[in-house]
């Protein structure tokens, strides 16, 4: 009889420990990320990312507005982690234009041009999690290592 209850009082706390764990790290949520870029070369750019987690697969919207181009564009990014290796996580990655807007600049709409070649292609990024709590996480992006947070929201 003692044994039952041991058992049981095991799984009880096993499970318990891994609702809290699930809650203390899950990625599941909303994040927001905004980007401020400044630049001679570049030109100004705003841009905000709305990420939405739920169980490995994400969506974020990408609003983007810079003196390259004449109106927000928008777009889609939907995916799913695939892998884990050497601290590098790869998605798979289905990036859309959701509104597109009309080039001005050529040489300051680089940020805008990479994103629309990547809508173009099947794209498996990497990104690296160079800190991350509940509330905030700080990714270094891709081959040029672009440096991005996201906040919690709500």
């Amino acid at each position: 009889m003692k044994t039952i209850v041991l058992f049981i009082f095991s799984v009880c706390v096993f499970l318990y420990s891994n609702y809290v764990t699930f809650d203390h790290y899950g990625k599941d949520g909303v994040f927001i990320s905004k980007l401020h870029v400044h630049s001679q070369s570049k030109g100004i750019w705003n841009s905000l990312i709305k990420l939405k987690f739920d169980h490995g697969d994400y969506t974020s919207d990408i609003y983007l507005e810079g003196s390259g181009i004449d109106d927000m564009a928008i777009f889609r990014d939907k995916g799913e982690i695939l892998s884990y290796v050497d601290g590098q996580y790869t998605v798979h990655s289905d990036l859309q234009v959701l509104q597109q807007a009309k080039l001005i600049n050529l040489k300051e709409a680089e940020l805008y041009t990479r994103l629309l070649f990547a809508s173009k292609q099947n794209f498996k990024p990497t990104f690296k999690i160079i800190y991350e709590d509940r509330n905030i996480f700080i990714l270094e992006i891709g081959k040029n290592k672009q440096v991005q947070m996201f906040i919690r929201q709500g």
